[in-house]
């Protein structure tokens, strides 16, 4: 698959992916709401039967197993909302979210329970040539990424990634892969809304564990208790507010373009 940033460098990438977004059949609003309703009904699951069943929500659940079920939920979702236009992918070769009426806007999905905003695969994502034939899925293409913390998602993103932009972790016997920087600067856009208010202040930059403690002593732990203090912040913890401003501005439904 060719890439659409063939021919243009890094600071470019922006435009190319924002025009990749714009002729998406999904937008990001419905990315959106369909991944938050996906999230309510994953963390309303219960696990076995009758007297013996309980919920998720109250289980030491691997954050590997909560991406998993969250992928076969927002798929589903896709699936109800446009019936006929889309289905989960089956098959090895398949993206997890496939357009049955161009399947080169079908979409891989990602998801990362880590305590940052970083989104991994596996080493082969990272391979030279890797999936572009044969019984392997294509690893160039479009991707949604959900970033979440507990219970807690903490960033959506839309945007197009290369094979070429995952890299192999340093270590010989590494068995991850990570996006190079580029890639999070030009290639992912993030999806604004009211969710990232939920987001625990100890992921924005500038943060370490003296200043959250800080936070704590100012009653703060979520972006939200931040955006309410405001202006009765101490001045160090008002430049906490200023690295991350365009987190803040992105924390409101209508700040998307649908």
């Amino acid at each position: 698959m060719s890439s659409p940033y063939k021919g243009s460098a890094g600071s470019g990438w922006k435009k190319t992916t924002e025009r990749l977004v714009r002729v998406h059949p999904l937008s990001p609003g419905t990315i959106r709401e369909s991944a938050l309703s996906a999230w309510t009904a994953l963390w309303q699951t219960t696990v076995g039967a009758k007297r013996s069943s309980i919920k998720l929500s109250e289980l030491a659940v691997p954050a590997t197993v909560v991406g998993y079920m969250f992928e076969v939920l927002f798929t589903r979702e896709i699936e109800r909302a446009f019936p006929g236009k889309w289905r989960r992918g089956r098959a090895g070769n398949e993206k997890d979210l496939v357009c049955l009426s161009d399947n080169a806007k079908s979409v891989e999905i990602k998801t990362s329970g880590q305590k940052a905003f970083r989104i991994y695969g596996n080493r082969s994502y990272a391979q030279k040539g890797s999936g572009t034939r044969g019984a392997k899925k294509a690893k160039s293409g479009f991707y949604i990424t959900v970033n979440f913390l507990g219970q807690t998602v903490t960033l959506l993103r839309f945007g197009w990634i290369d094979n070429s932009d995952w890299k192999p972790q340093r270590s010989p016997t590494g068995q991850m892969a990570g996006l190079a920087e580029a890639a999070y600067r030009y290639k992912l856009l993030e999806i604004p809304g009211e969710y990232r208010k939920k987001t625990p202040v100890v992921l924005l930059k500038g943060v370490g564990q003296k200043t959250e403690d800080e936070f704590l002593d100012h009653g703060i732990t979520t972006v939200a208790d931040l955006l309410r203090a405001g202006a009765d912040l101490p001045k160090k913890l008002k430049r906490i507010i200023e690295q991350n401003r365009s987190l803040l501005e992105g924390c409101s439904d209508a700040s998307i373009d649908e």
